[in-house]
């Protein structure tokens, strides 16, 4: 994707030196991190652990981030990881909803929703 270690660190929330330890063999990833890093690359957990082939899985898909959850992200200073999560959390509630239940979240709706599942990130 023409990332640099930093940038890959910043969009999955780790640290640049744990990136550069990482990618020289000096150090381990946890599974949770290694999710994290598999999520903002767009690539699945089994081919950065076999590495079958020159591509990823799954190409790389575009992404809309509603401007409310933007907002309230850059407001409060949520990881790009995290915000894929909050985006596929309310995808999932709102599947199992009823169609008129469904209704577009605010800024305010979205800053709640982190609130709730922050400790399931951390």
């Amino acid at each position: 994707m023409g990332w640099t270690q930093e940038r890959l660190a910043r969009e999955a929330g780790l640290s640049k030196s744990f990136m550069s330890d990482l990618e020289n063999s000096k150090t381990t990833v946890s599974g949770n991190n290694l999710l994290k890093i598999a999520q903002v690359l767009g690539a699945s957990l089994d081919y950065l652990m076999k590495g079958d082939g020159g591509k990823p899985i799954e190409e790389p898909k575009t992404i809309e981030i509603p401007i409310e959850l933007s907002r309230a992200a850059e407001e409060c200073s949520i990881l790009f990881s995290e915000v894929l999560m909050l985006l596929d959390v309310q995808e999932s509630i709102m599947a199992r909803r009823n169609s008129k239940q469904n209704r577009t979240m605010k800024e305010e709706d979205w800053k709640q929703l982190f609130e709730k599942v922050r400790s399931f990130v951390d």
